[in-house]
């Protein structure tokens, strides 16, 4: 932030004063901390900001954001005369938003990949950009400047600006804490030290609250911070962290209306009009990648990587070590471990207790992901080859389709024209594809094999996300203790001043918007199994199709592949392929279309030898080529365990009782995960030790909680327990049982096999495991 020695001056005297603030005085520049919890209509401004680029991308979706918050607003009571929206090229007339229409023909997807697909596909439209009840701004440079000039003398001290940004966000790799926020216009953009220059022409007692969703946002929740000095006043909630892309840029997302953070922001706040409730709902609900945080936990993280630095420690072990101070008292830290167990829950996932525990799973997802999401590239690559040439065929047998479908001839149809043209085309070309069974069956094959590959593919980023989102809150936590045992006055001032400033309410009577149906995440097993299925076998070579020149010379089929590369140690290697080869398919099969050598390749039955013919140089060969599987590993994500699957060996410390040596040692076991402050799992007790009396079967209650701890709760605790108590100091049973909160239950037969799994309790419910169910028998405790 480049600031004036005034401004300079002014924030730190604004520290200061906040110091006296939480000791029991005034705010910064007169204005209580607390004023924002309860923000009056007349007190807040907002200036939205949808820069959206160009025409082509400016979706429509950005313009709902806006028209949703604008009406939230309005419905909170602030004036339209305090609501600024600069959307693409404002009021100009012109055309500046495109509508996608979804692809109304069913059969479309026998195009996608064709020569005719770019052409006939429903075309974007273009409508001009508008929200009734006010008139838009260009979103420019030049006009945020001019507002910002006007807006430094029309806000004062108490009053809160509220500042959204939905639209794309740039990266700046050189430097990701200076991202930008896109603009209208080529090369348009306004970054981190450009917003903080504009800011610099307010008051200092406005307060500035920023909820942005735009990619790489998070870089954004340092605009109050620049050279070792925090601006007490502005603050924010950001969709992503400043390395990351938000939802928008996952092409599953594109063109999709009421989906990620923004969207679900709004839904959060109809429930509950405080920010801080909202965002935590967020970090729940919202099935995208993006990783939500605030300016609050970036401070946090700030000073842990800091104060790390100082000590010559790694901030990964300090703050784990601040977390190990924390969960000394874990029944004081319960709604944050609450919140990471629904996080848990909600993504199919452990729940964690240190940074160490999501390292590796963080590091090395995204590689999975980015596997996945080459093969299925490549699966439609193959799906595009194989429909062109079904395309070829067709047109090759309706000649007068080759005619209607011309490019020259095509060009000259408005869009109704074309659909109808689409419609009349595939009415001919899916019969004629059904009646080629075989070909149909590769098709669908290969559509199903990309699909799959796809969906697998975004919910490993979703898992990523989740996984970030819960080291988020693990980070603030450990930050938190950092600031309670070793942080100074002034840091621990600054941040209060952070969260006072982010307790912005917005209480409006405008219905939240509609989002779509949540579907249960699957398990993270059940997309590992999905991932292998699609896994295309492997040879080990690049190729490309042989020349007019070759076929005709050597006699060579159409489909012939030239080898560019043999892989050492491949399927390829082993079979004596060599550069220079001529692959012509199986014996008596030889490949008639255009890189069917990778279709061919990639549906091979893995480990199966498969016999290829060769031209090497002026010798016909005979090769036997056994495929392999595509070279990747899985990590071991925890999760909850499958019923029938082995139960993982248990490593605890006996606290009370007697433990078992094995679990497959012919009795079945309860296993009771708990803890002293989970006060459901204190509800669920008359029910456990019922389970364990009538089915005569012993459990075992888990906790990662240190005996001392244990021997305080059971000297105020008058209750029945059952009588073998286990620590599990290192947590190694809650992550190998995947136990995403407390209470969980994992009922293990005489064979050492997983029985059934339960988490979580619920006094209507009682416990239900194995067919038992006693509803009503659980005690208030």
């Amino acid at each position: 932030m480049r600031l004036s020695p005034a401004s300079r001056r002014w924030r730190t005297a604004c520290v200061a004063l906040v110091v006296v603030a939480v000791l029991g005085g005034g705010g910064c520049r007169g204005r209580p901390l607390a004023a924002a919890q309860g923000m009056e209509g007349t007190h807040l401004h907002a200036v939205m900001i949808n820069g959206g680029g160009s025409p082509p991308v400016n979706y429509q979706s950005h313009l709902l954001h806006v028209q949703h918050l604008y009406e939230m607003l309005r419905g909170a009571g602030v004036p339209a005369d305090h609501v600024t929206i600069f959307s693409a090229d404002g009021a100009d007339p012109t055309p500046d938003l495109a509508v996608r229409e979804a692809q109304p023909e069913r059969d479309f997807w026998l195009l996608r990949g064709t020569s005719l697909e770019r052409s006939l596909r429903t075309p974007i439209t273009f409508a001009d950009s508008s929200v009734p009840g006010t008139t838009l701004r260009p979103a420019t440079r030049a006009a945020l400047l001019a507002w910002f000039g006007e807006a430094r003398t029309q806000l004062h001290p108490g009053d809160t600006l509220l500042l959204y940004v939905t639209d794309h966000g740039t990266k700046n790799a050189a430097d990701t804490t200076d991202n930008a926020i896109t603009l209208w216009g080529k090369d348009e953009k306004l970054s981190v030290h450009e917003l903080r220059e504009l800011l610099d022409l307010l008051d200092p007692g406005v307060h500035v609250v920023a909820l942005m969703s735009q990619c790489f946002s998070g870089a954004f929740a340092r605009l109050g911070m620049a050279d070792g000095v925090v601006h007490p006043n502005v603050c924010g909630y950001f969709s992503s962290t400043a390395e990351r892309p938000a939802y928008g840029c996952y092409a599953v997302n594109r063109g999709k209306d009421n989906v990620g953070h923004s969207f679900h922001f709004f839904e959060a706040l109809a429930e509950t009009p405080a920010f801080p409730e909202a965002h935590a709902r967020v970090l729940v609900t919202d099935r995208t990648p993006d990783v939500p945080i605030r300016s609050s936990d970036i401070y946090l993280e700030d000073i842990l990587a800091r104060v790390a630095r100082a000590a010559g420690e790694d901030p990964l072990t300090y703050t784990d070590a601040r977390l190990a101070e924390a969960w000394q008292d874990r029944g004081a830290w319960e709604p944050e471990v609450r919140l990471l167990d629904r996080i848990g829950q909600s993504f199919g996932t452990f729940s964690p207790r240190s940074l160490r525990e999501l390292e590796d799973l963080a590091t090395r997802l995204p590689d999975l992901s980015e596997q996945l999401r080459t093969h299925e590239r490549a699966w439609r690559s193959a799906l595009g080859d194989a429909s062109q040439a079904n395309l070829d065929r067709f047109l090759a047998a309706r000649p007068q389709w080759r005619e209607r479908t011309d490019d020259v001839v095509v060009a000259g149809y408005d869009a109704n024209a074309r659909r109808a043209l689409t419609a009349d085309l595939l009415g001919n070309l899916a019969p004629f594809t059904r009646d080629d069974t075989a070909t149909d069956e590769r098709l669908r094959l290969l559509r199903r094999k990309a699909e799959t590959a796809d969906g697998a593919a975004y919910r490993m980023e979703v898992r990523l996300g989740a996984l970030l989102r819960m080291r988020a809150v693990l980070t603030s936590i450990a930050g938190r203790m950092y600031l309670a045992k070793h942080g100074t006055q002034e840091e621990r001032a600054t941040y209060q001043a952070l969260i006072a400033c982010e307790s912005l309410s917005l209480v409006s009577h405008t219905p939240a918007p509609v989002l779509a149906a949540g579907k249960p995440f699957p398990a993270y097993e059940d997309d590992v199994r999905l991932a292998r299925h699609v896994l295309p076998a492997w040879m080990g070579i690049n190729f490309r199709q042989a020349t007019a020149a070759d076929r005709t010379s050597l006699g060579l089929s159409d489909g012939a592949a030239a080898v560019l590369h043999v892989y050492p140690d491949s399927p390829a290697a082993s079979a004596g392929l060599q550069e220079g080869d001529f692959i012509l398919g199986p014996p008596g099969a030889p490949f008639v279309e255009p890189r069917q050598i990778r279709e061919w390749t990639m549906l091979a039955s893995v480990d199966t030898p498969a016999p290829l013919a060769v031209v090497r140089g002026t010798q016909h060969l005979a090769v036997t080529l056994v495929p392999k599987p595509f070279p990747v590993k899985w990590p071991e994500l925890p999760a909850p365990p499958k019923k029938g699957s082995e139960a993982p060996p248990l490593k605890l410390t006996a606290y009370r009782g007697t433990l078992p040596a094995r679990l497959d040692g012919g009795s079945p076991h309860l296993l009771f995960f708990w803890a002293t402050w989970c006060a459901p799992c204190k509800a669920s007790l008359p029910d456990v030790l019922a389970f364990e009396r009538e089915r005569h079967i012993p459990v075992i209650a888990v906790t990662d909680e240190p005996a001392e701890k244990l021997d305080a709760f059971f000297k105020a605790f008058a209750q029945p327990f059952p009588a073998t108590v286990a620590i599990d100091e290192y947590r190694r049973a809650f992550i190998a049982y995947g136990v995403s909160g407390t209470p969980g239950f994992v009922l293990v037969d005489e064979s050492g096999h997983v029985a059934d799994q339960a988490s979580g309790y619920r006094a209507d419910q009682g416990l239900t495991l194995a067919g038992w169910h006693r509803p009503g028998a659980s005690a208030t405790p």
